[in-house]
C-alpha cells in the first residue's frame, strides 16, 4: 500500500496545481544526470522499474539508477536509455501478437504488423545508455531548480476528470487532451510525454494500462504523465480556474440514496 505522501509535506510547499487540487499523492518529477546525484539513493533490485523507482517516489523518497542498473530490457527504451537492439524490438512484433512456434503470443494485437505500426513505431526512443533517470517528489525537484522532463500523476476518477477539464482551459486543442494506447508503463510516464512535450499542444498520457505492473497501485487509479511544461501552463493558469473553488468537488459527490 502506497503512502498518503501529500499528508506528510504540507501544502505550503508545493505549486498552485497541486495545492488546489489536493491529490493523494504528490507527483513524481522524472529527469536525467549525467552522474549519480548525492541526494538520490539506489532502489532494490526489483525488476520492474514501476516497483523499483515510481512507488519509492510517491512515497517520498529520491531514487535513481543507471541502464546497468535497470533489469527490465523494455525500461531502457522507456525511459530514455537508448532502447533495445532492433532484433529485440522485431522479436516483440511476434511476442506481442502471434507468437512463434516455440512460444505462445500475448495476442495483444492480430499480427506483427500491427504491433509494429501501432505500438513500436509510435513510441520514441532517446538517450544513448548513458547517465542516470532520477525519480523525485516534485516538491523536492522543483526546490533545487532540477531539469525537470516529465511529471507523473497518480490520479482517481475525479481527479482525471479535473486534470482533463484544466488542459483545456487557456489553450485551444485538438480531438483530446489525452493520449492513450497500448505501451509499456515506463513508456507512458518517460518517453511518451517527452515526445508529447516536442508538439505545438502537447496531450497528457493516460498510463498503467499495462496489466502486470496494475498490481503496483491502488486498482481505483491510473498514471496521468505530462511534460514539465504542460505541468508548468497548468500550474500557471489554476489559480484562474475552477480549481480555486471547491464547487466542483462538491457537485462530485455522490448522492445519498434516500
Amino acid at each position: 500500500m502506497m503512502m498518503d505522501y501529500i499528508s506528510k509535506t504540507g501544502l505550503e510547499i508545493m505549486g498552485n496545481l497541486v495545492e488546489l487540487l489536493k491529490p493523494k499523492f504528490m507527483p513524481v518529477a522524472i529527469y536525467h544526470l549525467g552522474e549519480m546525484p548525492d541526494y538520490a539513493e539506489l532502489p532494490d533490485g526489483e525488476h520492474c522499474v514501476i516497483r523499483k523507482l515510481l512507488i519509492p517516489a510517491l512515497n517520498g523518497r529520491t531514487v535513481a539508477v543507471s541502464r546497468d542498473e535497470v533489469g527490465c530490457r523494455g525500461a531502457w527504451n522507456g525511459l530514455g536509455f537508448g532502447g533495445e537492439a532492433p532484433e529485440e524490438r522485431d522479436m516483440l512484433t511476434r511476442a506481442y501478437s502471434t507468437g512463434t512456434e516455440d512460444r505462445a503470443g500475448r495476442h495483444f494485437f492480430c499480427c506483427p504488423e500491427l504491433v509494429r505500426s501501432n505500438y513500436i513505431e509510435k513510441v520514441p526512443v532517446y538517450g544513448d545508455g548513458s547517465g542516470y533517470v532520477v525519480f523525485q517528489p516534485l516538491d523536492q525537484a522543483e526546490s533545487m531548480n532540477a531539469p525537470v522532463e516529465t511529471v507523473v500523476f497518480i490520479v482517481d476518477a475525479l481527479e482525471l476528470s479535473a486534470m482533463i477539464t484544466m488542459a483545456e482551459f487557456s489553450r485551444p486543442i485538438g480531438d483530446s487532451v489525452i493520449r492513450s494506447a497500448y505501451a509499456l508503463s515506463c513508456e507512458q510516464i518517460y518517453a511518451m510525454p517527452k515526445q508529447e512535450g516536442e508538439n505545438g499542444t502537447p496531450r497528457m498520457v493516460l498510463g498503467m494500462t499495462e496489466f502486470y505492473t496494475r498490481r503496483f497501485i491502488d486498482q481505483d487509479r491510473m498514471s496521468l504523465s505530462m511534460p514539465y511544461s504542460l505541468y508548468r501552463q497548468m500550474d500557471e493558469d489554476c489559480p484562474f480556474s475552477f480549481l480555486k473553488e471547491d464547487r466542483w468537488r462538491e457537485s462530485a459527490k455522490p448522492v445519498e440514496n434516500s
